[in-house]
């Protein structure tokens, strides 16, 4: 008599079952673990969104002696501040925080009635923008976004 089929399906059926169950809980392990993206470049993502300070210098000049106002970043978000009268040439040193998302470094500054204003911005001892505008009392604005993690 020729032997039965019923125990051979059953330890296919078993087997089959064992090994989606292994394939499925080792998926779970790798995708609760970050998956199967390079650690060098999940750090690297990781520390360019890791809040990084940034010493800016915001500068003014003039060939007149004074501008008639000079507002800038002064923490690279929202934080406005404004100079009535500056004497002219006009430095400012700040420090501001990028991270997570980019900060702005700008500047403005009107001319008063002096022939032409200039501006600059550095940013880590790096210039990142310098503008000049030629004509009485007309205005320059000098801007840079600062990223997370650079520097």
């Amino acid at each position: 008599m020729p032997p039965s089929r019923d125990g051979y399906r059953t330890r296919w059926f078993l087997w089959s079952l064992g090994v989606l169950l292994l394939a499925t809980a080792g998926g779970i392990v790798i995708v609760a673990s970050g998956g199967f993206e390079d650690p060098s470049t999940a750090e690297q993502a990781r520390q360019a969104l890791q809040p990084t300070r940034h010493t800016v210098i915001y500068q003014v000049t003039s060939p007149g002696s004074t501008s008639a106002l000079i507002t800038y970043r002064a923490d690279g978000v929202n934080n406005d501040k404004g100079v009535d009268n500056a004497k002219l040439p006009w430095k400012k040193e700040v420090v501001i925080t990028a991270g997570p998302g980019a900060a702005v470094a700008q500047v403005m500054a009107a001319g008063g009635k002096a022939g032409s204003v200039s501006c600059s911005i550095r940013v880590d001892g790096r210039i990142v923008d310098r503008q000049t505008a030629n004509g009485q009392f007309t205005d320059v604005s000098c801007s840079s976004v600062v990223q997370p993690g650079a520097g």
